[in-house]
């Protein structure tokens, strides 16, 4: 029982470390995203020039958020790991 205990304990541990480093990706892909889109802005609002954005850094823009919806689907997925059935609080909050 105690080591059916501390098993679930690490498992719940090691998913809260992936919780986190997903959270990080996250972060860290949100922030390249909003640089992307802020530069995408600056060239497009020049004074005097109405030039499209590059086919490249709409690529960028598009990996990104393309990247930012999967790691905030991952992060979902591992965060309802530390779901419990009963009352649906995380484990931390036990």
């Amino acid at each position: 029982m105690v080591r059916d205990v501390l098993a679930a304990g690490a498992g719940k541990a090691k998913a809260l470390l992936r919780v986190y480093l997903h959270s990080r990706k996250v972060r860290a892909a949100a922030h390249a995203l909003a640089e992307a889109l802020a530069e995408s802005r600056d060239v497009w609002n020049w004074p005097g020039d109405r030039l499209p954005v590059g086919a490249e850094m709409s690529q960028q823009v598009e990996k990104l958020t393309r990247r930012l919806k999967l790691e905030t689907e991952a992060h979902y997925r591992l965060e309802a790991l530390f779901r419990t059935a009963a009352g649906g609080r995380s484990v931390p909050a036990l």
